[in-house]
Formats: structure tokens, sequence, C-alpha cells
């Protein structure tokens, strides 16, 4: 049941959680080598298919340059080259970059690098970086530093629509009313990287309202 302000309560949240475990089973969510690859491929992946984010990263792969010192100091027209397929790839080597020299410098390229920063301060600076938006530093707090996250995507915003809750216009506006929610329950780090594995692989199978109301969400008594 929402809260009075349409929004869910914790509770709320958790029931989700585990029912959408239950019947998915894990996803196994952020499929990847290492942190680093994580953090390349949150930059890659937008606006974009993870077929064409992973080409670029096998192509940064083959060339052995999916190291944080060598695309912080890589030429910038070699590394748009090898990143072409995701596309938008002038931005998006000088938000590789930039990335990388603040993962060296910053955290010594390692996320326990960045354990004396506490969570809003971390956000705060990821945001500043080049090409960093929300989502993206959301996907980075959650998957490469391991702080608790709720991250506010077009699968979880036309999820929670469809189950009736108020879901604010834009992520920043519906992450930062969610995000304090999902804080207030008891779901761990590792349920939270759970919980946004299982919203977005059941917006890929469920695309519409229509066929989220088949679903086994659709069939569930929501009190």
């Amino acid at each position: 049941m929402a809260r009075g302000d349409g929004l869910p309560t914790p509770e709320n949240l958790e029931t989700l959680y585990r029912f959408m475990l239950r019947e998915m089973g894990p996803t196994g969510w952020w499929p990847a080598d290492g942190p680093y690859e994580i953090m390349v491929g949150a930059v890659l992946i937008q606006n974009v298919s993870w077929r064409n984010a992973d080409r670029s990263l096998d192509a940064l792969k083959a060339a052995g340059l999916l190291d944080p010192h060598a695309i912080a100091q890589l030429d910038d027209s070699r590394l748009q080259e090898l990143i072409r397929p995701s596309g938008f790839y002038r931005n998006k080597s000088r938000a590789l970059r930039e990335m990388s020299r603040w993962y060296v410098e910053r955290c010594d390229a390692r996320p326990e690098g960045a354990a004396g920063i506490d969570d809003d301060a971390l956000r705060k600076e990821l945001l500043a970086l080049f090409g960093i938006g929300g989502e993206t530093a959301d996907d980075l707090l959650l998957y490469v530093f391991d702080r608790r996250a709720f991250i506010a995507d077009t699968y979880a915003r036309r999820l929670f629509a469809f189950l009736g809750y108020r879901v604010p216009a834009g992520y920043a506006a519906f992450h930062k009313a969610v995000n304090p929610i999902a804080l207030a329950t008891s779901l761990t780090v590792a349920d939270l990287k759970e919980f946004h594995g299982l919203i977005d692989e059941y917006g890929k199978t469920y695309r519409d309202d229509a066929a989220k109301a088949e679903s086994f969400l659709g069939r569930m008594e929501w009190e």
C-alpha cells in the first residue's frame, strides 16, 4: 500500500524485492570481470544497447587497454576508435579519461580507496565528473563502491507507475523520492544490486502495462 504521498513504504519495497526474487530467481547483475570493467561499461552503455557497449569493451580488452592507468593516458583518437561501436564516442572518450584519472588519483585505482568518503560526498564527486549523470553515478556507487543506493532508471519508473505509485518526472526527482525509502529498508548492498537486476530484467520481459498485467506481478495482491 502506498503512503499518503503516493510513494511505496519501505515494507512495500522489501515485499516487492522478495516476491520478484522468488518468482524470477537471481539475475547475476552486473556481469563483468571486475569493478573497473563495470565503471567503463556504465559509461559505454549510456544511450545504446548492451550489444554495442560490449563491442567497445571487447575492443578495449583485445587491445590490452581495459585498465584505468592506460585509459587515463590514452591518445584521444585511439580511444575514440576503440569505443566507436558504443556511439557518442567523443563525449564518452572524454568521460572515460576523466573518470579513470579520478579513479587513479583519488582512489588509487581501487574501490577501497574511496572508503574514507561518505556516500553523499562520493556521489557528488562522481556527478562532478564529465559525462557522469545521476543514473551512472548510482550504478557506480552500488556496483563498484558497494554503497547502498536505489537506481531509479526507466525500468523502475515504469514498474512503479504500473503498480500505482507516484512517479516524479525525471531521474533526479524520482531518485530523490525513492532512494531514502530504499535506504530505510533492511535490504543490503547485495539485495539492492539484485533488486536493480530484477527490475531491469522484468522490464525487458514485460515491456508494457498489458504484459505486466498478465505477469506474476499483475496477479499479486498488494496489501
